[in-house]
């Protein structure tokens, strides 16, 4: 029996041995199967599964393993980290790519819907809200335009974790209206208009978003800006400086609207000079990283940006060239293009739903006073 029962023993042992290996193995392949369906869960959410499919069988063998994980990695293109759009743009995992979308746009857009004012403090929806257009009947628009590369725009800056999109474009409009007058390229404080035109009577708020009516108005009742040297950007919000808000150094008078949701007006406008347009902020648009955009997207506008020019790819695909306020380590050197000429009249991401420029002309309308931008004398000059 002491045989037996040794025998017995070394059996059951065997058993146990193997059903750990099998189950060993079995654990390996299911968790195996499991990495790969996670990964390709992964690139789901960045918008490049294609039709990616695999057999259970392939995952039963190291070979079979390695195989499709080769063809995976070549199916997905995984080099780089990065994935392209049926056309042109490219996205890569960039340092926004962990924010929840929510998350995202409190801390890096910014832009608030604007209601509109009269003489009388009547508020009025944006359609009734009458503005001239300086550059209605100017008609020799050229095929292609980029105030970069004339060098009427500043460099790109970053707002950081502060909702201050609309401080920006209006600081870098009034920039490049400036150069183009004098022929002088000034870099003026979005931080003054952050803090300055975050009071009342104006109804900006700080990091928590702002409107282009009120920041363009504060500017002109203000007379003018100071420079980004004399009141340097921070992103937060603080207490408007005010003997640095005194120090202006470029004054304008007034700003237009481009007709709504007519690109060819728009076209006109930055023939003559850059435009602040609102456009929409959410995926892909925050993983861009170069091309010309081409994934569908929406017209929830809530981000204010600068329209810098415009242009046709070899391709022959029309596009428009825009400076954020994101930092040059995001897109092209901090620029992105997206389609023009779309069936959506809208404009892609809606960038032709509510631009605006400071304006030179046109003294006695109901939100303009009209006049040249004014030089002052300072030291930033």
């Amino acid at each position: 029996m002491g045989c037996s029962s040794v025998s017995r023993r070394r059996s059951v042992a065997l058993s146990v041995h193997r059903y750990s290996v099998a189950a060993s193995n079995k654990i390996k392949i299911e968790m195996s199967k499991l990495i790969l369906v996670s990964l390709t869960l992964v690139w789901c959410l960045w918008g490049v599964v294609e039709g990616f499919t695999y057999d259970d069988k392939e995952v039963e063998t190291e070979e079979g393993k390695s195989a499709m994980f080769e063809r995976w990695r070549s199916h997905h293109n995984m080099q780089a980290m990065r994935d392209k759009d049926k056309k042109k743009a490219v996205r890569s995992m960039n340092k926004f790519a962990g924010m929840t979308n929510a998350e995202f746009k409190s801390k890096h857009t910014g832009l608030k819907a604007a209601p509109k004012i009269r003489p009388g403090k009547k508020f009025v929806s944006e359609a009734e809200w009458p503005s001239n257009f300086k550059y209605r009947n100017f008609t020799d628009i050229p095929p292609s335009v980029d105030w970069t590369a004339q060098g009427a725009v500043t460099p790109v800056k970053d707002q950081g974790q502060c909702g201050s999109c609309f401080a920006f474009a209006t600081a870098d409009s009034i920039e490049s209206l400036h150069w183009i007058k004098t022929k002088q390229l000034v870099e003026l404080s979005p931080k003054e208009i952050l803090d300055c035109s975050s009071v009342s009577p104006y109804t900006n708020i700080g990091c928590d978003g702002g409107r282009m009516h009120d920041s363009y108005q504060y500017v002109i009742e203000n007379k003018g800006l100071t420079t980004e040297k004399n009141y340097p950007y921070t992103p937060e919000f603080g207490t408007c400086n005010v003997k640095k808000e005194n120090d202006m150094v470029v004054e304008i008078h007034g700003y237009e609207q481009v007709p709504f949701n007519h690109e060819q007006s728009l076209m006109a406008a930055v023939a003559n000079q850059p435009i602040q347009v609102s456009i929409e902020c959410d995926e892909p648009l925050v993983l861009y990283k170069e091309g010309i955009m081409s994934a569908p997207y929406g017209t929830n506008i809530g981000h204010a940006v600068l329209l810098t020019g415009y242009g046709t790819d070899p391709d022959g695909t029309n596009y428009w060239i825009i400076k954020n306020s994101w930092g040059v380590e995001w897109g092209e050197k901090g620029y992105l293009r997206i389609p023009r000429g779309v069936p959506e009249k809208e404009g892609y991401a809606g960038v032709n739903m509510t631009p605006h420029y400071p304006t030179i002309e046109d003294r006695g309308s109901d939100h303009q006073a009209g006049g040249d931008p004014i030089v002052q004398g300072s030291k930033d000059l």
